[in-house]
C-alpha cells in the first residue's frame, strides 16, 4: 500500500451526510441517487440487514429513523479514512463515528418513543469508487439506545451504560492529512494485536494485554455489554465473562481494516463464530453456532493501544439463538 491524501474521499463523504441528514422522510431515497453508487450496497445491523440499492435503504433505514426523531443532528467524534488491508489496498474507505442526536417522538423499529432528547450511538464504513459511494456499512447501537429510555433487557449487564465519549485527547476528526508514518504504525500494531490475539484462542490474556495496551486503556463497549475501564476493570467488565459464557470463538476474516494518523480500525461482517454455554449476560446456554458482527475502533498512543469503541450487533447474535430482543420488548 502507498501513502494516499483522502481528502476527496473524506470531502465526498461530509458533502453525502450533510445531504443526508437534511432531507425529510421521504425525501432521502433521492439524496442516495445522487451520492451512491447505482449498485450501491449497505450491510446494517439486525433488523436491518443487508440491503442494495438507494430505495431500499431509504425505505428500511433512514425514512423510518427521521420520521422517528425528526431533524438528525450529527455529532462525530471519529472521522478518518485510509486503503484496506485486507484487499492490499486496492480500495479506499472512509470511516465516521459518534451519535445521531434527536427528539425521539414516534415509535422507531417496534421501540416505544419517550418524547425526549436520545442519542443514537453510530458508526459508518463507506467505500469510495470513481467519486460516490459504493458501498457502506452502517453500526448503530440499538441496546444503548433502549437503556437511555430506561428499557434494559439483559438481566446481567457486566460493564456500564453510558453515553459513550469521544477520543480523551479530543483529535479523532482528521479533516486534513496526515503523517502516512503514524497510520502505518497504527495499522501495524492492530494487525499485529489481531495475530496474536487469534493465536492465543482466547480473548485477553495477561500477555497480550501488556504488550499491546496501556494499563489506563478504555474500552467503550455496545449496549448490553457496557464501558470498562483499565485491565482490572476490562477483565471484569467484559473479558471474563465473555471468555467464561462460551464454549468457542472462531475468528473470520474482516471486509475493512485501515489506520489513518493515531486512529484505526475494522469491521466484520461477521467477525466471530461462537457458541453460548450460559452465562454471557445472564443467557442461557445454547446449541447454536452463532456469528457476532464487530466495528473495533482504536486511539493509539506511542507503541500502545490507549482506546478501543466496540460495536457488537447483539440483536442479531442472540436472534440466531432464537431469541429477539426487539420482538420481545415490542410484545411486552
Amino acid at each position: 500500500m502507498t501513502a494516499t491524501d483522502f481528502r476527496s474521499e473524506k470531502n465526498l463523504v461530509l458533502a453525502a451526510n450533510a445531504a443526508i441528514d437534511a432531507a425529510g422522510p421521504n425525501d432521502t431515497a433521492a439524496v442516495l441517487q445522487q451520492w451512491t453508487d447505482s449498485e450501491y450496497r449497505w450491510r446494517g445491523v439486525y433488523p436491518f440487514n443487508e440491503q442494495a440499492g438507494q430505495e431500499a435503504v431509504a425505505g428500511v433505514f433512514w425514512s423510518p429513523l427521521k420520521s422517528a426523531f425528526g431533524q438528525l443532528q450529527r455529532r462525530p467524534d471519529i472521522f478518518m479514512a485510509g486503503l484496506n488491508s485486507i484487499d492490499g489496498g486496492s480500495s479506499k474507505w472512509v470511516v465516521e463515528m459518534g451519535h445521531l442526536m434527536g427528539l425521539w417522538d414516534e415509535d422507531w423499529i417496534g421501540l416505544p418513543a419517550t418524547g425526549k432528547i436520545a442519542f443514537l450511538r453510530y458508526v459508518e464504513f463507506h467505500r469510495i469508487e470513481s467519486e460516490k459511494i459504493a458501498e457502506s456499512a452502517v453500526y448503530v447501537d440499538i441496546l444503548n439506545l433502549m437503556e437511555q429510555s430506561g428499557t434494559r433487557y439483559f438481566p446481567l449487564q457486566t460493564g456500564t451504560s453510558i453515553l459513550t465519549p469521544g477520543p480523551r485527547t479530543q483529535d479523532g476528526l482528521l479533516f486534513d492529512p496526515q503523517d502516512p508514518v503514524d497510520g502505518k504504525a497504527t495499522l501495524d500494531l492492530i494487525e499485529a494485536m489481531i495475530v496474536d490475539l487469534r493465536g492465543n484462542r482466547v480473548h485477553s490474556p495477561t500477555g497480550h494485554m501488556e504488550q499491546f495496551w496501556h494499563p489506563d486503556m478504555c474500552w467503550f463497549g455496545p449496549g448490553g455489554i457496557g464501558a470498562s475501564a483499565f485491565f482490572g476493570g476490562y477483565r471484569r467488565g467484559h473479558c471474563q465473562p465473555f471468555e467464561e459464557g462460551l464454549e468457542y470463538v472462531r475468528h473470520t476474516e474482516h471486509k475493512c481494516r485501515i489506520g489513518e494518523g493515531r486512529y484505526g480500525g475494522f469491521f466484520g461482517y461477521p467477525s466471530l463464530n461462537m457458541k453460548c454455554t450460559g452465562g454471557f449476560l445472564g443467557m442461557p446456554a445454547t446449541k447454536v453456532a452463532a456469528d457476532m458482527r464487530i466495528v473495533d475502533l482504536y486511539r493509539r498512543e506511542g507503541d500502545r493501544l490507549a482506546e478501543n469503541w466496540i460495536f457488537i450487533d447483539l440483536p442479531y447474535f442472540f436472534a440466531q439463538q432464537g431469541l429477539d430482543i426487539l420482538e420481545i420488548i415490542r410484545n411486552s
